[in-house]
């Protein structure tokens, strides 16, 4: 998800003049806090990706010189 599509979804719009978003109250602060997480789990299940699929590479490698 792009930051745009996060903002439409949590109806958040953003400052223009101040370039940041307002956290007037503690719903919109919440909001906030919700989109960092997303974005965190995010970072965290591309590199979990990024390593099993190195793991299965080197297996793979590892089976094609066995049966040879």
């Amino acid at each position: 998800m792009t930051e745009v599509e996060l903002n439409a979804l949590f109806n958040i719009s953003p400052e223009r003049i101040k370039n940041v978003y307002a956290t007037n109250s503690t719903k919109s602060a919440d909001e906030i806090r919700r989109i960092v997480k997303i974005f965190n789990i995010a970072r965290e299940q591309k590199e979990t990706s990024k390593g099993l699929s190195v793991r299965s590479l080197a297996a793979f490698r590892t089976i094609l010189v066995s049966n040879n």
